[in-house]
This record gives C-alpha cells, structure tokens and sequence, in this order.
C-alpha cells in the first residue's frame, strides 16, 4: 500500500516515470480481461464450498437431452412442470382463441349513436365552410344518413 500513499501525494512525479508508466499500463490491461478479478477468486472457493460439478452433471450433454435422456423434471416432488414455450394448438383453436379475444360487435344503439355523432359535427363544420367545402359536408351528411337507413333496415326498424 506504501507505493499507493507515493502515488496519491506525488502524482506528476510518479506518473512521469516511464517504468512506472509501462507498468501501469500493462497491470490495466490485465485488469480488463477479467483474470485477476476478485469474482474468480470467491466464486472457485464458492464451488469447493457448495461441491457445484459441471453442467453436464445436472443436465447432461447436448446429445443426451436431444435423444430425451433427461427429462424436464422439478427438484421438488409434486411440482411437475413443462420447460416448453409453445402452445400445442391446432390452426383452427389458435384462430378460435384469437377471434375470442377480439373486441365483439357494436350493439345497433352503439353504431346508431356513431353515426349521429358524425352526422352532427359534419353539420356543424358545415356552418363555418365555403360553398365548395359545404357541398363536401352535405355528401358525408347524405352519407351518414344512408348508413342509418341501413342500420335501421338490418336492425328491422
């Protein structure tokens, strides 16, 4: 630790020195690659302790798993699970379960209410527009008035 007390109350004249400038470099460029780091060390006295063996221990080789050797299985009894991530659904269930999670058709007050709503702001900007916007006002009013002779028709009104 002494040559850390000299580093830190004389900074210019240590670092100045082109041995001790050599040397730091080459000890930073160790401590990059992770060798000397402490993890290593408590981490090799952290097996020893727990007796950790190799992955291959616990869930075998790459060959094994692939021809089924080890099955999926918890540690605990009763506490069965499955490791998959897929659902097991034919094409006709996956689109069954999409389409039921799809928002359900308007009720005809619902869509009669869309179409007064639009029906009434196209008659409001109306009253503000020029001649040649007020025509294209009065076409999506007409519009909408069609709309609901056939909502009324579908509903049987």
């Amino acid at each position: 630790i002494s040559w850390q007390l000299v580093a830190s109350a004389f900074p210019i004249a240590f670092l100045s020195n082109p041995f001790v400038f050599v040397m730091l470099n080459i000890v930073l460029a160790i401590e990059a690659t992770g060798i000397c780091a402490a993890s290593w060390f408590f981490g090799t006295i952290h097996k020893k302790i727990a007796g950790f063996q190799l992955d291959e221990v616990y869930v075998g080789t790459a060959e094994e798993r692939a021809a089924g050797g080890k099955a999926d299985t918890s540690m605990h009894p009763g506490r069965e699970f499955s490791m998959g991530t897929t659902v097991n659904l034919t094409t006709a269930e996956l689109a069954a379960a999409v389409e039921n999670t799809s928002p359900g058709e308007k009720t005809f007050s619902e869509r009669r209410e869309a179409i007064l709503s639009k029906i009434a702001s196209a008659k409001e900007m109306s009253k503000s527009a020029s001649p040649n916007e007020q025509s294209k006002y009065e076409s999506i009013i007409k519009a909408g008035l069609a709309d609901l002779s056939k909502l009324n028709a579908e509903e049987g009104v």
